[in-house]
């Protein structure tokens, strides 16, 4: 009971700041207060009541994995040495969650941008986010254009790029990255497949000797693609790629994989998401698995020998 009224009185405190951001930024007095911007306004409003949101735990470790709740969609924030990644951003009406949540953690500059596939569902989200905070480089997979949408999802990311002068990268299986002390490998796309799910951009991320696999919607062919391969894909974590659909997750990729933790990025919908088979094999070959819908934002906190799990709720 002590607890409910605690999360009760944050919330009626958090929608009171709320309101009093939105007047100061209609007034034009947020930049004024907060020169820092947006980032600046959530830590302050956190301190002023006296309470950090679940997240915080990540300060105590170097590098940490966010696997927002966005609903059936994806957006996974990546923290390192002090360093940022953003992989997806949600539908565009997710902008917001992400951009608040961004701004709890304290980014002001998102080092690397990456969008898995031009999906409404991954990218939509990215245009709000590259209009709020500073990105260093965009990157997405290089798709022919027949396979590039020309919904607004899509084409709004790509003028928000344009107006901050940014334009995309892109990569390929064999591509690295480095965030710090953070290893950035890109395993897929290795070719050209037919839907823009089985080009998703596919990341391992290593941290001392722990690993995180982010599927983005990669689908059958693309995991028979990494697994011809025979490139180790063992992995502490593992990002279910596209929603726990039937239409991934085989039992032969999990079994290459073995995650001790698996996160299912997904909502309460008409989907049926996940799949109900797919669950049954991620028991199977996992010891924890998280769903956003569920549990809320999914935390992964590394030191580099073992891996600490938190949930929102």
């Amino acid at each position: 009971m002590e607890q409910a009224n605690a999360g009760k009185s944050f919330r009626h405190k958090r929608a009171v700041y709320t309101v009093l951001a939105v007047l100061l930024l209609a007034l034009g007095l947020l930049p004024v207060f907060f020169p820092s911007g947006y980032s600046a306004w959530w830590r302050a409003v956190y301190n002023s009541v006296g309470l950090s949101d679940f997240s915080s735990i990540a300060k105590d470790y170097p590098m940490s994995l966010h696997v927002l709740n966005v609903g059936k969609a994806d957006s996974i924030l990546v923290e390192c040495s002090g360093k940022y990644l953003l992989v997806d951003g949600g539908t565009p009406d997710q902008a917001e969650t992400v951009n608040r949540y961004l701004a709890r953690r304290g980014v002001t500059t998102l080092d690397y941008m990456i969008n898995t596939h031009p999906d409404s569902d991954h990218v939509g989200g990215l245009s709000g986010v590259i209009e709020e905070f500073k990105v260093d480089h965009y990157f997405m997979p290089q798709l022919p254009q027949s396979l590039l949408p020309s919904d607004s999802a899509f084409t709004n990311t790509m003028q928000s790029l344009s107006r901050q002068g940014l334009s995309p990268e892109y990569l390929q299986g064999g591509n690295t990255l480095t965030m710090g002390d953070l290893s950035i490998e890109v395993l897929a796309p290795l070719s050209v497949l037919n839907t823009t799910n089985e080009n998703s951009i596919v990341l391992m991320l290593t941290y001392g000797k722990t690993r995180f696999l982010l599927m983005g919607d990669a689908e059958v062919g693309e995991e028979s693609a990494l697994l011809a391969t025979r490139k180790d894909l063992h992995a502490d974590v593992l990002k279910v790629g596209h929603h726990g659909s039937k239409t991934s997750s085989t039992a032969a990729f999990l079994a290459a994989v073995e995650p001790k933790y698996a996160a299912v990025s997904v909502a309460d919908s008409q989907y049926e998401l996940p799949n109900r088979e797919v669950m049954d094999r991620l028991n199977r070959f996992s010891s924890t698995v998280g769903r956003t819908d569920v549990s809320g934002t999914l935390l992964y906190c590394s030191d580099g020998t073992a891996i600490t799990y938190q949930t929102e709720r």
